[in-house]
């Protein structure tokens, strides 16, 4: 590690420290007010622990389950924390530029008030705990402008950014895998990032245990996201696919249901950032197919959503959003893409956003929920498509 980055991360380090600090402090008065014999000497070491967990644990490689899932869930709650305390403190400060009652010092002393400030933001860790363990079934209903024969619709289920890892309890997403069974798919689309990073012995279970539990009349189909790249597993990631009969498509194109539908899968928009390797345009991954039958294109980053649309694909399957997964964070993405969840169609294109069925970093959401996508896709050649239809 070169000096500039030591540096760069010494005064990162300092800087958390301190806003830890902060909240300790605005925490500890207001744990006071109904245990005022609270001892600093047990309070700051147990904060220490919270606030070093995650990244000890990281920086260490220690590979510890409780030490990742402490950690991440405080850093969920110091942000919600830092946040409700800094607003609480201006508006004391607005109180006394004004000269309103009460003062500045007897604001900033009253326990009551922090007390608050700490509870609402363990409501919002326990609904958004809520929230991304209990995946809810987003339905739509979409019409096709071609008629292959012999199809008149298809039920398609769509799930995205499982993010499973050594230490991730996944019992929720076997459960939720039980539920897309229940719906009678014809199909189940994977949009990308099925781990975290790496296909290890524990990973590798867990994904099969959900996997397993996937059934639908005409297959399972999946494309890779930015995280089986970053992970350097692509390779070992799409071999234990296929074993367990999922068809992972990368940058090519296959015709299913007795062909009468076509699907193509994309390698990940961020694959040349992790592997140099430059994804093909998707004109040349669709040269020589047959334009009126359905074309499904699953491409797990909602990115190149203009060339899939003049390329001719009929509906594209995405996720890696999360809808924001945390508060405020959906303000960037809703900034960054055409759409960061639900459904946009324009003339005879549609395109579908997962918020994705599991989650990354601290196992809470509170922008968005945990979803299953459940499409029923309708053929019917002779209606005309809304100009622009936008759904979430």
């Amino acid at each position: 590690m070169n000096t500039s980055l030591k540096l760069m991360g010494t005064f990162f380090l300092f800087v958390y420290l301190l806003l830890n600090y902060y909240i300790g402090l605005r925490s500890l008065q207001a744990l006071r007010y109904f245990l005022p014999s609270l001892s600093g000497f047990l309070f700051w070491p147990l904060l220490l622990v919270l606030a070093l967990s995650y990244l000890a644990d990281r920086i260490f490689r220690l590979n510890s389950s409780f030490l990742q899932l402490i950690g991440s869930f405080w850093l969920a709650f110091f942000f919600y924390l830092l946040v409700i305390y800094l607003a609480i403190d201006c508006a004391g400060f607005l109180i006394s530029v004004l000269k309103a009652k009460p003062t500045l010092s007897q604001y900033w002393q009253n326990k009551l008030v922090y007390l608050l400030g700490l509870g609402l933001a363990a409501i919002i860790i326990l609904c958004g705990t809520y929230w991304a363990r209990s995946p809810h079934v987003a339905h739509y209903n979409l019409d096709i402008a071609k008629q292959p024969a012999g199809l008149e619709n298809l039920k398609i289920v769509l799930i995205s950014d499982l993010h499973i890892e050594p230490h991730l309890n996944a019992d929720y997403l076997e459960k939720a895998a039980e539920r897309i069974t229940a719906l009678e798919p014809d199909l189940i689309m994977i949009a990308g990032d099925l781990v975290e990073g790496t296909i290890d012995e524990p990973s590798a279970e867990k994904l099969s245990a959900v996997i397993t539990n996937l059934k639908a009349k005409y297959g399972i189909y999946a494309c890779l996201g930015n995280h089986e790249y970053y992970g350097g597993q692509a390779d070992e990631i799409t071999e234990f696919l296929k074993n367990l009969g999922v068809v992972v498509l990368r940058d090519e194109i296959v015709s299913a249901i007795e062909d009468k539908v076509y699907i193509a899968g994309r390698n990940d928009y961020g694959a040349r950032h992790a592997i140099k390797e430059k994804r093909k345009p998707l004109t040349e991954i669709l040269s020589g197919v047959d334009t009126a039958k359905p074309i499904i294109l699953l491409d797990h980053q909602p990115q190149a959503v203009r060339e899939a649309q003049e390329a001719g694909v009929d509906l594209m399957l995405s996720g890696h959003t999360h809808g924001g997964q945390l508060f405020p964070a959906d303000l960037v993405t809703r900034s960054l893409f055409l759409i960061d969840r639900g459904w946009w169609q324009e003339n005879n294109f549609n395109l579908i956003v997962s918020t994705g069925l599991g989650y990354w970093g601290p196992p809470i959401r509170t922008s968005s929920r945990s979803e299953i996508v459940e499409i029923e896709l309708n053929f019917t050649p002779n209606k005309a498509p809304s100009e622009i239809n936008t759904k979430s």
